[in-house]
């Protein structure tokens, strides 16, 4: 061997080194620190000179340390017997306690970590609250890099984390009464800021349903809670946001695929295989899907057992549901939590009876404020006309009330000298008759079906109310009055052309004075289409996409009436497996109206 072979192989030996000693130099360097033998008398003496260093050091330890299994084992064995000591002084040492991480530990560890805490808690009431927080944090995520779940079911290690917290907490509940006040406040503190990513939503909204189930006494503060920021996150995702959003991603991803693919024959078949659900785009209604489906699994496993019906159950949930919707849904103008209501009213006829009976009584009720009083006409008319189950019987009662509302109102201005032209003033007046408008038009093919069911709309006497001096076809939506007169002059149950016609003349500007403004309702309709991908499964087959379209009314004598199909729109697909955005978005502002 030469000189300079010798001297590369020696080097190479040098800086070759075997594998356990590899393995050894890759791990990250840790000084490790010897616990204290002598533990209770660190914690009696520990603001004395003596103990002072070594309590600090234990801190210091538990704090930055990795401890192993035997040696976490070990430290809560001496702190279980020394638990009286634990006082408020000890407040450091607790919370370097508390923070270690223990969830992923061995199964001993894990019961004795949980021994400790519970013994903590009974023994030191003071602690309780920092305590409670410490561990609602581990039902958040456990890295804020962690991904969100497939197909919304949750990962095995989220589970047995959120498991260990739940055994800590169902003792507490079960020991300590009162406990549960003080967990309400915490769970309320930690909900995750609606910035937060999907995933820590998710997986908070999940571990929050898990409490209800061994704490149904909390049912309705926890689903309070939940409905809660799930309408702030309904209100931050507009229907329009989330229709830009979406259309944006889907030009991006299909100039990529463009891009990339030549539409081949595999690749015509795999365009032409149905796809799997995809999350939303849109940050806050992607975050509001996955949260929504959660919601709605809920409902439906604590509504069913064994494939049917639990009428206690179902009661419990609507009637919780109902006083969440009250406090919190119905003042105001969200665009999907509300079908959380439509859901549980699919269950069973008598549920959305029940529901529609409570919004009516808003309706009626002349001390509710007037703004509420539209928002409950809203919901009637738009669940009557989007829900698929309900019975023709309810809509005609619904109806029958409705007409005799709007009757005796108008004899109640009828007997005065002067009505007060202030629209605001008739502001549930309005609402009420556009709601029979718009339900006669959206559901007029069920409604016109035999001769009794045209004898019931005849009796209606829907030409005093079209013809009154509030003129209520002035200050309804355009949509919702062009489709009505149509039925209605095709069934020759009004006419409303002549109504509409003066009303048009008055609205010319006239000149020196300008242009003369019209004030009409606000087109809300609280079950316009779902536009949640995820959940939208859980809606679709109970639900109405559109009946009716609108037409471009100009004048009674245009032949364009003369035909049922002269205003249905036949080409337009009513296909509930559809899930474009053009045409979820082609209604416009209307109520499934489209317009021309």
């Amino acid at each position: 061997m030469s000189v300079v072979s010798s001297r590369v192989s020696s080097v190479a030996s040098i800086l070759k080194t075997p594998g356990s000693r590899s393995s050894l130099l890759n791990q990250p360097k840790r000084i490790r620190f010897k616990l204290p033998d002598d533990l209770k008398n660190v914690l009696l003496n520990f603001e004395t000179d003596a103990y002072c260093q070594t309590y600090k050091d234990l801190v210091c330890i538990l704090r930055d340390s990795v401890l192993k299994d035997n040696e976490l084992l070990s430290l809560l064995t001496d702190i279980r017997q020394c638990i009286s000591l634990l006082d408020e002084r000890h407040k450091l040492l607790i919370e370097a306690l508390l923070n270690i991480p223990w969830t992923n530990r061995s199964l001993e560890v894990t019961s004795a970590y949980k021994k400790f805490v519970e013994d903590l808690m009974c023994v030191h009431v003071y602690h309780s609250k920092f305590v409670m927080e410490k561990l609602i944090l581990r039902l958040k995520p456990a890295n804020a890099s962690d991904p969100e779940w497939e197909d919304g079911k949750p990962r095995t290690e989220d589970v047995q984390r959120l498991n260990h917290v739940h055994d800590i907490l169902r003792k507490f509940l079960t020991v300590i009464p009162m406990s549960q006040d003080l967990l309400l406040q915490v769970l309320t503190s930690a909900y995750p800021h609606i910035s937060a990513g999907t995933h820590s939503h998710e997986l908070y909204v999940y571990a929050l349903l898990q409490i209800v189930e061994y704490a149904p006494y909390l049912r309705r503060s926890i689903l309070h809670l939940i409905v809660h920021r799930l309408v702030e996150l309904d209100a931050s995702a507009s229907p329009s946001e989330i229709h830009a959003h979406e259309e944006d991603e889907m030009e991006e991803d299909n100039e990529i695929n463009g891009a990339i693919f030549s539409l081949d024959d595999s690749t015509e078949k795999k365009l032409s295989t149905p796809q799997k659900r995809q999350p939303m785009k849109h940050p806050a209604a992607r975050t509001l899907d996955a949260c929504i489906e959660q919601m709605f699994d809920y409902i439906h496993e604590t509504c069913h057992v064994d494939g049917k019906i639990d009428v206690d159950s179902l009661r419990g949930v609507y009637n919780d549901l109902l006083h969440i919707f009250e406090e919190l849904i119905l003042p105001t103008c969200g665009h999907h939590v509300q079908f959380l209501l439509f859901y549980v009213c699919s269950f069973k006829v008598a549920v959305a009876e029940a529901f529609v009976k409570f919004l009516w009584q808003k309706v009626s009720n002349p001390n509710v404020p007037y703004f509420l009083r539209q928002q409950a006409v809203a919901y009637i008319v738009s669940l009557l006309a989007r829900a698929t189950f309900i019975p023709l019987s309810l809509l005609q009662g619904v109806l029958s009330e409705m007409a005799a509302w709007v009757h005796a109102y108008i004899c109640s201005q009828d007997m005065m000298e002067c009505a007060n032209s202030d629209v605001r003033v008739h502001a549930v007046f309005f609402a009420i008759c556009q709601g029979m408008f718009y339900l006669i038009a959206f559901r007029h093919k069920d409604m016109t079906n035999g001769k009794k069911n045209l004898l019931f709309l005849q009796g209606l006497n829907l030409n005093k109310i079209v013809s009154c001096r509030l003129n209520p076809l002035k200050v309804c939506q355009p949509a919702v009055v062009q489709n009505f007169a149509a039925v209605t002059r095709k069934y020759q149950l009004a006419y409303c052309y002549t109504v509409i016609e003066h009303n048009a003349r008055n609205n010319l500007p006239i000149y020196q004075m300008g242009n003369v403004t019209t004030i009409t309702l606000d087109p809300f309709f609280p079950f316009d289409p779902y536009l949640l991908q995820w959940s939208e499964h859980r809606i679709s087959p109970l639900y109405y996409s559109s009946q009716c379209m609108t037409l471009s009314v100009e004048s009674p004598k245009n032949n364009q009436y003369e035909d049922e199909d002269d205003f249905m729109d036949e080409s337009f697909s009513t296909d509930s497996s559809s899930h474009s955005y053009v045409d979820k978005f082609s209604y416009g502002t209307s109520p499934g109206f489209i317009q021309t």
